[in-house]
């Protein structure tokens, strides 16, 4: 197995710096409500369960999917959808900063790996946060910002990975990515060659992985977890073969 030298560490936002458990409680709620409004008649349950098989299957776009399996036309899907997102691009920032919140001791973490790497932003996020994350005292931790709403594109596209590494000139081979999904931050990483680094908490704690491109170098199950994987040199190493290492 080869080692090589690791200079830079990307963060996913959501799930992984921002517990978003709220927001996205939120958001189930109000699809929930929107169905029911429309004469759809969802259970809970079936809510629920149609919630786990859009993670499991790596869904990009869940909320779509949630909308879509419960409306039989797609008229009905199409009025739903723009109702919900109408709702969700009003939600101000101060709704939005009272439901996400940093996750546990991340920025001391951030802190102490400034002093032995530089630190960059890959997240599928909207304008308010980076508000959020100056708010919070963490934006300038990291020299490289590459947000959904800023760049364009989405994660898992390829070019959201290549145009954040072109800004920190970095290698692929010399930078970690870490986040909570393997479809998202997992697997386009590791096709890229970046060393990978699981964060199994949150709502996507539950994907499985599905094939060999989506396992993480590494997993960590909380915050004290990952902070003890990055900041022991002996331990963290970017692997480049090798399949998951539960630290």
């Amino acid at each position: 197995m080869t080692e090589r030298h690791m200079t830079w560490l990307f963060f996913d936002v959501g799930g992984t710096l921002l517990n978003e458990d709220r927001l996205f409680a939120y958001q189930e709620e109000l699809i929930l409500t929107l169905l029911n409004e429309a004469g759809c008649e969802v259970t809970e349950r079936e809510f629920a369960s149609a919630i786990r098989s859009a993670r499991k299957y790596y869904l990009p776009r869940y909320a779509s999917h949630l909308i879509y399996v419960f409306t039989e036309k797609y008229e009905l899907y199409e009025e739903i959808s723009k109702k919900y997102e109408r709702i969700t691009n009003r939600l101000s920032f101060k709704q939005y900063s009272d439901l996400v919140e940093p996750m546990p001791e991340i920025k001391d973490i951030c802190l102490e790996l400034k002093s032995s790497f530089r630190l960059g932003l890959i997240g599928n996020q909207p304008g308010m946060a980076r508000k959020k994350l100056e708010r919070e005292g963490l934006l300038d931790m990291f020299e490289v910002h590459a947000l959904s709403a800023e760049m364009g594109m989405r994660k898992p596209d390829l070019r959201f990975y290549l145009g954040a590494l072109a800004m920190a000139q970095c290698a692929p081979s010399e930078a970690a990515m870490i986040g909570d999904r393997l479809d998202n931050d997992i697997y386009p990483a590791r096709t890229l060659g970046l060393t990978t680094v699981r964060l199994k908490t949150g709502p996507y704690r539950h994907q499985p992985v599905l094939s060999p491109e989506y396992l993480p170098h590494y997993t960590v199950n909380n915050t004290r977890e990952l902070g003890a994987l990055l900041t022991n040199s002996d331990d963290f190493v970017s692997l480049s073969t090798g399949a998951e290492f539960v630290w």
